[in-house]
């Protein structure tokens, strides 16, 4: 079951109500939390590129593949270092793994979670490239509360991130956030209503929304633990303000 089944109610939602749980597949509709972190660089810089090759002009298929292809010896560098992490911290066993890594795309499942490690051409910049580091399961309750988890992922993922099952009305949102004087304050939007953020100082927490999703970060060091527990406080929060929000059974 995928981590932190974060399924969001908000008016004209189709989601359902009840307590936090985990997911059940990551392929699931229902499966909307995941923990990602990434870095941007210069495609140039990937292990793969070589003295002869070019680097691109713009975005499309070939060189989104060419970046993948350059930055493949990475991303394998990168899995192979958290391979041996994450077995040195939980003592998995051989044959408790399944682990894949094959044109710049990694893929470890463990007993008690999934990640995947993907390097891609940045959609900001076709000369950057964009590595991320994303948690995209958690199979029990416990995991996420493991400080093992935290040690060997904080410097890897920063940001907590919720898909909602189906677009939200900003701008609505907006309107209840305004309504309420300790948020307001924290509140700032995009002109036409289609994003917004809440800066939360006390809880050391960023919060960003867009009718697609909400994303969860710290706005000092990097701490996963604390990221995971601050971002249930404000859930919280929300929740006690009329937000509209329900965590799913």
């Amino acid at each position: 079951m995928p981590f932190l089944h974060l399924a969001i109610e908000f008016p004209r939602s189709t989601v359902q109500r009840g307590p936090i749980e985990t997911n059940t597949s990551v392929h699931s509709p229902e499966s909307q939390s995941r923990i990602v972190g990434s870095t941007v660089g210069r495609v140039r810089r990937l292990s793969g590129f070589q003295k002869h090759h070019h680097v691109p002009e713009a975005h499309s298929d070939a060189a989104q593949n060419f970046v993948r292809k350059a930055g493949h010896p990475d991303v394998k560098s990168a899995a192979d270092t958290l391979y041996s992490d994450i077995r040195s911290l939980f003592g998995y066993r051989r044959r408790e793994f399944n682990y894949s890594c094959e044109d710049g795309f990694a893929w470890i499942k463990t007993p008690d979670f999934d990640l995947q490690i993907k390097v891609d051409q940045c959609p900001e910049d076709p000369k950057n490239y964009t590595m991320t580091t994303e948690i995209v399961a958690l199979h029990t309750q416990s995991i996420a509360a493991d400080e093992r988890l935290h040690h060997c992922f904080t410097y890897h993922c920063d940001q907590l991130i919720v898909d909602f099952a189906s677009p939200i009305q900003v701008d609505d949102k907006i309107d209840i956030l305004e309504d309420i004087p300790e948020l307001a304050e924290a509140l700032s939007y995009e002109p036409d209503g289609s994003a917004f953020e809440l800066k939360l100082p006390k809880l050391d927490l960023l919060i960003q929304v867009d009718e697609s999703s909400m994303a969860f970060k710290l706005l000092t060091l990097r701490d996963l633990g604390k990221l995971l527990h601050h971002s249930q406080k404000a859930l919280d929060i929300l929740a006690s303000a009329q937000f509209g929000l329900r965590l799913q059974q």
